[in-house]
């Protein structure tokens, strides 16, 4: 039951987020749109922002369970494109409402996991040690992320998604010689 009742509290947020941004939005609001009393949304969630987290955390853990072929960039970062899409009001109103930072954190979230299994599957062979597995984990996500939240920032325009092709050129191959580059280090 109280995962149904934050369900719905999370398909309140994205409705009046497709119409209104996040700092507009209010408890009383959220409440009158899903049918609930204000005790039971502070029964599960401290504030908006932290339903808005609770949205990020479950929308990663859906993503999180898809099946990816880890060995090309792009059909991981076009399946975060398309999630994003999918989403857009709400990742664009929050994105415009509060700290940029929030939306970065998600976007590294979403993609470490995927970063590192193509991290993880590049590395067979290859001495290298989980610090620096790690680092070039983080390297290539933060990389990816940026390209990401920077189309986020430009409204989302499709146009802006031919970086991502641009960004599976620039690194192909680069990173199993990145992985030689810590080698034995």
């Amino acid at each position: 039951m109280a995962q149904t009742t934050k369900r719905a509290l999370a398909e309140s947020m994205k409705k009046l987020l497709a119409k209104s941004p996040l700092d507009k939005i209010t408890v009383k609001d959220l409440v009158e749109d899903c049918g609930v009393n204000r005790q039971t949304f502070y029964y599960h969630f401290h504030d908006v922002y932290d339903l808005v987290e609770w949205i990020f955390r479950e929308e990663f853990a859906n993503i999180a369970r898809e099946e990816i072929d880890y060995g090309r960039w792009s059909e991981v970062l076009y399946r975060l494109a398309d999630h994003l899409t999918e989403n857009r009001a709400l990742i664009l109103n929050v994105y415009n409402s509060i700290s940029h930072g929030e939306v970065t954190r998600y976007v590294n979230r979403v993609l470490r996991p995927y970063v590192a299994a193509i991290v993880e599957e590049q590395a067979k062979g290859i001495r290298v040690s989980l610090e620096n597995r790690d680092f070039v984990t983080d390297l290539y996500t933060q990389g990816a992320a940026g390209l990401m939240c920077n189309w986020i920032e430009t409204g989302m325009r499709r146009s802006q998604l031919l970086r991502l092709e641009k960004f599976e050129q620039a690194v192909d191959g680069s990173l199993g010689l990145v992985l030689k580059n810590f080698e034995g280090k």
